[in-house]
């Protein structure tokens, strides 16, 4: 069923010691290919094609993530921002090894959902590696965000030299047919990226690189029909996905859809550990977005998207990084090393059993790793019959941990020693050694912004002391007021057996305000740092919730809420399944939902009535943002009157929120709101706002995105029994975290409303 073309003018816009889980490296196959797929985030990818292309077609598959997916939701525990970006990324690598790809990243922030490439492309025109980055004074500019993004991905076309590229994302910007505006970004990058990557004119000094060199891709193709089932209404090529995946040296013969099941189950922050099946399907479908000058046609209803092409000389000629990561390669049984960390100055010590006269293990870098530092000297060798290598790490070598701060220093997540078994100087078997290089001694803080306090605070750092020949660490931690001044310093010997200490600061009457933290780990009290964290603080106003306020809080895995509350005062409860089950509910002024809590808790999923069965005697129930797929099916036990959730998103953080009942008490007490608590926000406003909800609850705000229809469903309040009842899509737990005052102060009257005074129409318990 073809749909359209757009062409492109030229330079248009058997060794006792192997594993035999799989043979030695192939002969070069009849019919070499190399594909390669571009994707915005690490749940974007195109498993299903890839594991096609590289298990029943023997391709080379490169897979190209722009983003680390660190502003994203974590399923599995409170992580965020850079630390999911670290969590994801080990996800993407794990899956990679399944389908048999090698994976780069483009490093661009994954700043959160966005409805515009522009945005996009502004935010990703200055570099950042951290939510809590300092970014006052940044100039951000569209354009140059584009071509950065373009020339990236040109460069690797360059040199990777795929034959066919593939994404998800078009390059639509026009809603309501526009996608994520990272995906946008990305579309539009793989289409401009097609057409320039062969021309000399555009970013030549890209040509001066080892193996960078001027390419044309066949053709261009995207996705079409998404994950929902059967064919859609238009498309060119048919991929048949479902069909067989031969043997690698890591998994067995299987289903390419079944393989690529496996691989998007490794994705668990992201919950696909639990419906990954859902993404399974028989065929996939693709539109001709655009084929090179020359190229062959693609033939009508194709099955291939490689149809018709030429052999690519370059599928046979292969790096060992893309040989290991391919599982073209078994790995060499007993292999092992000695630690899986090590100190520059130190040595990585590897082990093998011992034989075969011809045969040697060599440990080398990956393509393009820098050639100071770890193999200045150059790869190191051993014969197999020796058993052992030493691979000495100079001082210098750029650490590759802690992931969440290392990773944006590397295109790749793995780690960055390689080894090669050669018998003859062919090619037997290889992998890559799970070392680490890592600094001395590390520290960290609490990974949100700290809270601290007028008068005394207590803050804990962490220390991790990775040189065995340390006893003890100089610890530092300072306190940077708004001025850039230091207001408190102090320096502690820390054991490297205590693994941290706590710091009493007196910031004796410092005023509320933002101020910074930084700890170091030092050689001595005055010597330079070998490592260094630095974390947003605030001194917060005065922030508290009604007097003697009992809270039950039903805890997922964000937990942010909960913590919250403890600190404005309220005495809370965690509600664990016995209590919601049987305990004694009525103690209680008011329970807590937390975010996405019917997805993580089967037993609120069972309790639910019993919860409302409490509001109707006089509880108050808040309940945080959820998705439509946890919520819907449900949405009849989880709220007194029907309340259906939608996809709508308001993404800017500054987007205008409209308080539409100024004196409810929601907004008066215990602390008066004015337009300025609505400040200051960071990342989004809300998610997945009710799509329809009864006339029976009140609408207490509305926001929306510049040019969009303000939403209504921001704050929903209905009245039921003697209870009342609240649901809120509005990311409260991000504000929290972010020690926002404003925030603080709205959610402590959100669940103080059963103690304050002047209630109206709610009437008394």
């Amino acid at each position: 069923m073809p749909r359209f073309v757009l062409a492109f003018a030229a330079l248009a816009l058997s060794l006792a010691p192997l594993a035999t889980a799989a043979s030695a490296r192939p002969d070069p196959p009849d019919r070499a290919l190399v594909v390669m797929n571009l994707a915005a985030h690490p749940d974007d990818e195109d498993g299903l094609t890839m594991a096609y292309y590289r298990g029943n077609q023997d391709a080379v598959v490169y897979s190209v993530i722009a983003t680390r997916g660190e502003g994203g939701q974590n399923e599995a525990g409170p992580d965020l921002y850079e630390r999911l970006g670290a969590i994801r990324t080990a996800e993407t690598e794990a899956a990679a090894r399944i389908l048999g790809t090698r994976v780069t990243y483009l490093d661009r922030y994954d700043f959160g959902f966005s409805k515009h490439a522009a945005e996009a492309f502004a935010e990703w025109s200055a570099p950042r590696t951290g939510f809590w980055q300092d970014r006052d004074g940044l100039a951000l500019d569209a354009d140059a965000g584009r071509d950065a993004l373009v020339a990236d991905v040109v460069r690797l076309v360059r040199l990777y030299k795929p034959d066919v590229l593939f994404t998800n994302h078009d390059t639509t910007t026009a809603w309501p047919d526009a996608q994520h505006g990272h995906h946008q970004a990305v579309g539009i990058a793989a289409y401009q990226a097609f057409g320039l990557a062969a021309d000399g004119s555009y970013h030549p000094e890209q040509l001066a690189e080892d193996g960078v060199d001027l390419w044309q891709p066949s053709r261009l193709f995207v996705r079409q029909g998404g994950f929902s089932d059967g064919a859609p209404d238009a498309y060119d090529a048919a991929v048949p996905v479902g069909d067989a995946c031969q043997a690698t040296a890591s998994r067995p013969a299987e289903a390419c859809a079944d393989r690529a099941v496996t691989a998007a189950a490794q994705h668990v922050s992201q919950g696909f550990d639990t419906f990954a099946p859902r993404f399974r399907r028989d065929t996939t479908y693709f539109a001709l977005l655009a084929e090179a000058p020359g190229a062959p046609p693609l033939p009508p209803d194709a099955a291939d998207l490689a149809a018709g092409l030429a052999p690519n000389a370059h599928a046979a000629d292969l790096s060992l990084a893309t040989m290991v990561d391919s599982q073209r390669l078994p790995p060499l049984d007993g292999l092992a090393v000695a630690a899986e960390t090590v100190v520059p100055s130190q040595s990585v010590y590897v082990t093998w059993p011992a034989g075969g006269d011809r045969q040697s293990v060599t440990v080398e870098p990956p393509p393009g790793a820098p050639t100071r530092g770890l193999f200045a000297a150059g790869p190191q060798t051993a014969p197999l019959s020796a058993g052992q290598l030493r691979v000495p790490v100079p001082s210098g070598t750029p650490p590759t941990a802690p992931a969440h701060r290392a990773q944006y220093t590397r295109a790749n997540g793995t780690p960055p020693m390689l080894y090669a078994v050669r018998d003859g100087g062919r090619l037997v078997a290889g992998g890559r050694l799970p070392v680490q290089v890592v600094p001395p001694a590390t520290v960290d803080l609490d990974a949100s912004p700290i809270r601290l306090a007028s008068g005394t605070t207590e803050i804990p750092v962490s220390l991790t002391v990775y040189d065995a020949r340390l006893d003890t660490v100089s610890v530092g931690l300072t306190v940077v007021g708004s001025d850039d001044q230091a207001v408190s310093f102090q320096v502690l010997p820390v054991a490297a057996a205590d693994g941290g200490a706590t710091f009493t600061i007196d910031l004796d009457d410092a005023a509320p305000g933002r101020y910074r933290v930084l700890a170091e780990a030092r050689t001595s009290g005055c010597g330079l740092p070998w490592y260094r964290v630095s974390r947003p603080a605030a001194v917060l106003p005065d922030v508290s919730v009604a007097p003697g306020l009992r809270v039950g809080f039903v805890r997922s895995y964000d937990g942010t809420m909960g913590d919250a509350l403890r600190v404005m005062g309220a005495g809370v409860t965690d509600l664990d399944s016995t209590a919601l089950a049987s305990g004694d509910l009525d103690s209680l002024d008011t329970i807590v939902v937390d975010i996405r809590a019917t997805l993580e808790r089967a037993d609120l999923r069972e309790s639910f009535p019993r919860l409302l069965a409490w509001v109707e005697r006089g509880g108050h129930l808040v309940v945080g943002y959820h998705k439509t797929f946890e919520w819907n099916p449900g949405a009849d036990l989880y709220a007194p009157y029907p309340l259906q959730l939608g996809r709508d998103r308001v993404v800017d953080e500054t987007a205008p929120v409209t308080v539409l009942r100024p004196e409810h008490t929601l907004f008066t007490q215990p602390h008066r709101l004015t337009e300025s608590d609505w400040d200051n926000w960071v990342q989004e406003r809300g998610l997945y706002f009710p799509a329809e909800a009864d006339a029976r609850y009140q609408r207490l705000v509305t926001v929306g995105d510049p040019g969009e229809e303000p939403l209504t469903t921001g704050l929903l309040l209905a009245e039921v029994g003697r209870g009342t009842y609240v649901y809120s899509p509005l990311v409260w737990y991000r504000q929290l975290a972010a020690l926002n005052p404003g925030a603080w102060r709205a959610f402590a009257n959100l669940v103080s409303l059963p103690l304050v005074d002047g209630r109206g129409s709610h009437g008394t318990r």
